[in-house]
């Protein structure tokens, strides 16, 4: 039987297909090679090359408690303001300043509870994550800063405990803030507080 008509009988029906069987392809005759197989030449996908990612300048070696958002979309600095050494058992405040360094107006409306933190130890690890089940006012907060100017966003407060409330061993650590009001997000750069 010709080659070419036991493919067609095995592609036309399975019926047809599982009556033959291997025994019943002719072999090849005693002194023929069959032919080695064609190789195609794979030629690899092009390699295009990404633009590196750079973290923001708020972070630190480690995983985030921190909510993140698209960030905003006009020319700012954000920074937190607040006290470099702290006595523990008593607490501090942090503010979050907003500059507008473009040309328009900044117009935020938010909440009074969208600026969270987190405070890692020297180690890096996050001793005191960002609460993100507090009780808040559902008062609505409006923060207008022109062009030039700098204007207090939101404040902040820590008492130098971790996320159960007991107090932390004197040392330094690092506060890491975000707002986000659930259009944009401000990332000041983290600040270092000595606890004493």
């Amino acid at each position: 039987m010709p080659l070419k008509l036991l493919l067609t009988l095995a592609l036309t029906g399975a019926g047809l297909a599982s009556a033959i069987s291997v025994n019943d392809i002719p072999a090849l005759p005693p002194g023929v090679t069959a032919p080695p197989p064609r190789s195609v030449p794979v030629t690899p996908a092009p390699v295009t090359p990404s633009a590196p990612v750079t973290p923001p300048a708020s972070s630190t070696v480690g995983p985030s408690s921190l909510p993140v958002g698209p960030a905003l979309g006009q020319p700012h600095r954000a920074t937190l303001v607040g006290p470099s050494s702290l006595v523990r058992g008593t607490a501090g405040t942090w503010t979050l300043q907003l500059t507008n360094t473009g040309e328009t107006p900044i117009h935020l409306e938010h909440g009074a509870c969208d600026l969270k933190f987190e405070v890692l130890n020297a180690a890096g690890e996050i001793v005191r994550p960002a609460v993100t089940n507090t009780i808040c006012t559902q008062q609505l907060v409006i923060t207008d800063v022109a062009p030039g100017e700098t204007e207090d966003v939101l404040s902040l407060r820590w008492d130098g405990r971790d996320a159960s409330g007991r107090p932390l061993p004197a040392g330094t650590y690092t506060l890491r803030a975000a707002f986000w009001d659930r259009s944009v997000s401000l990332r000041p750069p983290a600040v270092t507080v000595t606890l004493r």
